[in-house]
């Protein structure tokens, strides 16, 4: 038995039992959601149930755009557990108006994401929902966030490129900092929201320093050395490149991504505290808590 379609053809049926709003598909590729495509459902006062896919792949985002009978969510990463994953999409969903306060979603749902649907949950949007702050909510350091991911799961060799990209506030981060080598983005318009120019800014990750990115997508700078001298606190045992866009984005109004050059380790700091780390392989986010309560925290002075 095909178990993720045998539970998409259930969602069906339940969907239509309980008169639910929509059914909400987490999936990787869309293969175990085929079934939800035979058809339009309508419940029983002749109201369709939308069908809504939810994928942090590109390319399956890119197939089924335009699809009139499917609504589609862009996921940057994945939460941690399957409640934890359905919640995020559904407050992502919220957050561009695909779903409404009060709504009654049927979700199909899976640790692997792929083809591994195996729980079927029945939820309610709630006006409060919370929206995955960290990333989602912002399209310039989402992507800032998957060329981030990229770069963790490495070259052709494997081997990650660890760099960093500080986000907004550019004014106040040009000045707590200075080139390394010329600039080669100086006079020139490429957005980090534009996949196609995603190659051209990953070459230049290679080299020393962080890239600037301002609060529209556009790359200011890269080869950037930050020496903002604040304190602040970040958990121990992070590198060189963590405690500059640390002390950055707490020194200005700035986000920062830092790819582990180790690991590819994903981290997001804002007001110079660790607030989420993605693993580059699994996209699981971890949403960390206040700096305070991590464990080995410890006080830094950046040197400027």
């Amino acid at each position: 038995m095909d178990v993720p379609k045998a539970l998409a053809e259930a969602a069906a049926r339940l969907a239509l039992e309980i008169n639910a709003d929509a059914i909400l598909a987490l999936t990787k590729d869309g293969e175990s959601c085929s079934p939800l495509f035979k058809k339009n459902l309508f419940g029983t006062h002749g109201r369709e149930v939308k069908v809504v896919l939810a994928t942090p792949s590109h390319e399956t985002y890119k197939r089924f755009n335009g699809n009139s009978h499917v609504k589609l969510i862009k996921l940057t990463a994945r939460a941690q557990g399957i409640s934890g994953q359905a919640h995020h999409a559904m407050a992502c969903g919220l957050r561009e108006g695909i779903f409404l306060p009060g709504q009654r979603l049927v979700c199909l749902a899976g640790n692997g994401f792929a083809n591994s649907t195996d729980a079927l949950l029945v939820l309610q949007v709630s006006k409060h929902e919370p929206v995955m702050e960290t990333v989602e909510s912002d399209p310039v350091l989402a992507a800032a966030t998957e060329i981030s991911l990229e770069l963790g799961r490495g070259t052709s060799g494997g081997k990650p490129v660890g760099t960093a990209f500080v986000i907004g506030d550019s004014k106040a981060v040009l000045r707590l900092s200075h080139q390394l080598m010329i600039n080669p983005f100086k006079s020139y318009l490429v957005s980090i929201a534009d996949r196609k120019q995603w190659e051209l800014i990953k070459r230049y990750a290679t080299f020393d320093g962080a890239f600037v990115v301002g609060a529209d997508g556009r790359v200011i700078a890269a080869e950037r050395y930050l020496n903002a001298n604040v304190k602040f606190e970040i958990p121990h045992g992070l590198g060189t490149r963590h405690l500059a866009v640390a002390a950055m984005t707490t020194a200005t109004g700035a986000r920062g991504v830092t790819v582990s050059g180790e690991d590819g380790v994903v981290r997001i700091f804002r007001s110079g505290k660790l607030v989420a780390r993605i693993d580059p392989h699994s996209g699981i986010l971890e949403h960390l808590r206040e700096v305070s309560s991590q464990p080995d925290v410890k006080s830094f002075r950046s040197k400027g």
